[in-house]
């Protein structure tokens, strides 16, 4: 029996004739019994879980061979974890549009009212948050919200004018 046997929570209860009596999986230190379905899907879950987790060292080469005995299948695993074409495509194409947008946030923080772009810079450039920034002029942190977010509003327009 290799050792991640020993420390697995199912098993199968086999008769004297190699017949399987029941599956049984332990749940908070109780067996409970379990359909074929279930336990062959928590079987299967176990094992990747092993296989893409903690049994694989770091710096460890997969092999086919160790893909077979491990019951994984390379397609499925190949399918599952690498992206298809066109989600790919289309996380470039968000990825491009998003860094194009950012190129425009100095130009439109340029057209903002000193103040208001001071208020900005100050909120989310420097960390300091409302209630500190309220503090700091001497008016409550309900003004400086709703400054905020009439800049922001205005600031959204220009930005979907685009």
């Amino acid at each position: 029996m290799k050792n991640w046997q020993k420390n697995r929570n199912y098993k199968r209860v086999k008769d004297k004739d190699g017949n399987v009596v029941a599956n049984i999986i332990t749940v908070f230190g109780q067996d409970v019994e379990v359909s074929d379905e279930i336990f062959a899907t928590y079987a299967q879950v176990d094992r990747r879980a092993r296989y893409v987790g903690e049994d694989i060292p770091a710096q460890h080469e997969l092999s086919l061979e160790q893909f077979e005995e491990e019951g994984v299948s390379l397609e499925k695993l190949i399918r599952e974890t690498a992206p298809g074409a066109e989600k790919w495509f289309m996380e470039q194409e968000e990825s491009n549009a998003f860094e194009r947008e950012l190129l425009k946030v100095p130009a439109v923080l340029d057209m903002l009212e000193d103040s208001d772009r001071q208020l900005i810079n100050t909120l989310f450039y420097k960390g300091i948050s409302v209630r500190e920034y309220a503090q700091r002029l001497g008016i409550s942190h309900t003004m400086v919200r709703k400054r905020r977010d009439r800049i922001l509003r205005n600031m959204k327009k220009y930005f979907s004018k685009d």
